[in-house]
């Protein structure tokens, strides 16, 4: 957990302390954040720029900026730029007077600007990741004290930033990889673009929703992005794992049961779906609910009422069923142990989260950067990076268990390793599943051309060489896939 300002000094934090630990989307959280420092400084807009480790450039992630999508100011320019590149706070009485005043987005809005505010964001060891600006004071100009307010504020942000996916990219001193669009749901790959988007159609509507993927793919995070970007994120997100109760204990778990239901039940006992009411209710591995269940749960999804177990009363309820599962539904329906009717009410929506041997290595080193950041802090640990021969091992290899297997692997591998570097050795994968056809692993100093290569041709055999359907699963364009394999 963060630690929170003291009582003397506003807070950012405090107004945000409940989004931190929520799969929200990163532009709300950061939004928040902003509105926040806006009211504190009694400023008509305010800006959070995040500097862009790959291009340099600055990006408006959250802005009082109704004219404009977004800001995109190439490194250097404007008093953002300025601040950006020299680390300097900057208070501006007279924007039109300013040497480093970028006209452009004025231009482009239509709004005057006519005083400034503008600070980095600096991270616990001092590298810029953005820029925090306000416009216009209400009332005067921005004074001295101003700055120093506005500089504790983004000490704050800074703060923030550091639980969210917004990382630093490697040893790169300033800047953070600018990722997609909620907190701690890593990846870049069309399939998870793909995904987002339908995370977020599926957050504005009540509909069922069937979430399917392998095990360990993040199925509980998806589910847990729609409830908490709905209507119903003010609500209970209640969590049932239907592989972790004997078939008889299941049905009291989630509609609960009166008194003397069965032999122990001494008392009346509120299931899973009256804990929901209000919020959204989480079905997981749903392919395991016993069948002679299945009938009372497509009743409660048509009707949104139920009876405990031993009762007689109707109960009406308010609640948003998601559902996940790592099985084929549709085998299990051939079988007859999965109810076709179910299954389709359960389907209104659904979202498939690609396994992570599909989303290519650019996903892969994402996450690996994404959890090398998290369990360093947690474990205190003074890792900082992955050598090029262990990154390659990373991406080559093919994760069976998926996103969660990458996860115990870097947290491991933190824990061995003293220095700043991550070795390969240092890595728990099975001997051989890192190199080609062959079984045999890549020493260390393998260039990663060759890596990159080997893997490329994997995936090939894999698709019976359909290079559109390769290009799929390695997360790059079909020209891309052409001209890697013709610089071969």
């Amino acid at each position: 957990m963060l630690p929170m300002p003291g009582k003397e000094s506003p807070s950012v934090l405090h107004s945000v302390a409940d989004m931190l630990s929520k799969q929200v989307t990163t532009d709300r959280l950061l939004r928040a954040m902003v509105d926040r420092v806006v009211e504190e400084l009694g400023a008509e807009r305010g800006t959070l720029f995040l500097v862009d480790a790959i291009t340099g450039e600055l990006r408006s992630r959250v802005a009082h900026l109704p004219e404009l999508e977004e800001i995109r100011l190439p490194p250097k320019t404007g008093v953002a730029g300025h601040v950006a590149e020299t680390g300097e706070a900057v208070v501006v009485p007279d924007a039109s007077k300013n040497s480093h005043f970028f006209p452009g987005v004025d231009e482009a809005t239509g709004y005057k600007t006519r005083n400034m505010l503008v600070v980095p964001v600096r991270d616990e060891e001092g590298a810029i990741r953005g820029v925090l600006q306000v416009l216009n004071r209400k009332q005067g100009n921005f004074k001295d004290k101003d700055k120093q307010l506005l500089v504790e504020l983004a000490d704050q942000v800074a703060q923030a930033l550091e639980q969210t996916s917004m990382r630093p990219c490697g040893d790169r001193s300033r800047g953070v990889l600018v990722d997609g669009p909620f907190n701690n749901i890593i990846g870049e790959c069309p399939a998870m673009k793909t995904l987002y988007q339908r995370i977020l159609a599926a957050a504005t509507t009540d509909a069922t929703v069937l979430v399917r993927g392998d095990s360990g793919t993040g199925k509980t995070l998806v589910a847990r992005a729609i409830h908490d970007n709905s209507e119903r994120r003010d609500g209970p997100l209640v969590h049932l794992d239907c592989t972790t109760l004997p078939a008889g204990l299941i049905e009291s778990e989630l509609f609960g049961h009166e008194r003397g239901a069965f032999t122990g039940a001494d008392r009346r006992v509120p299931g899973k779906v009256e804990a929901a009411e209000g919020g959204t209710l989480f079905l997981d591995e749903i392919g395991d609910l016993p069948l002679e269940l299945q009938g009372k749960l497509l009743r409660f999804l048509q009707e949104h009422s139920f009876e405990r177990l031993g009762g007689r009363q109707t109960i009406k309820t308010d609640v948003r069923v998601i559902a996940a599962t790592n099985r084929k539904l549709e085998e299990q329906i051939k079988a007859g142990k999965f109810r076709q009717d179910l299954y389709y009410r359960l389907k209104v929506v659904e979202l498939v989260v690609p396994p992570l041997c599909e989303r290519g290595p650019g996903d892969i080193e994402k996450l690996a950067g994404h959890f090398l950041d998290q369990y360093a802090r947690r474990h205190r640990r003074e890792a900082r990076r992955f050598s090029p021969a262990a990154m390659a091992r990373l991406c080559a290899h093919d994760w069976p268990g998926n996103v969660r297997e990458l996860e115990h692997c870097i947290e491991s591998a933190v824990v061995l390793t003293a220095g700043e570097e991550i070795g390969e050795t240092a890595l728990s994968l099975p001997g051989g599943t890192a190199g080609a056809d062959s079984g045999r692993g890549y020493p260390p100093g393998t260039p990663l051309r060759q890596v990159e290569r080997d893997h490329i041709l994997r995936t090939l055999k894999a698709c019976d060489n359909n290079r559109t359907e390769a290009a799929r699963r390695l997360g790059i364009g079909r020209n891309t896939l052409a001209r890697k394999l013709k610089d071969k």
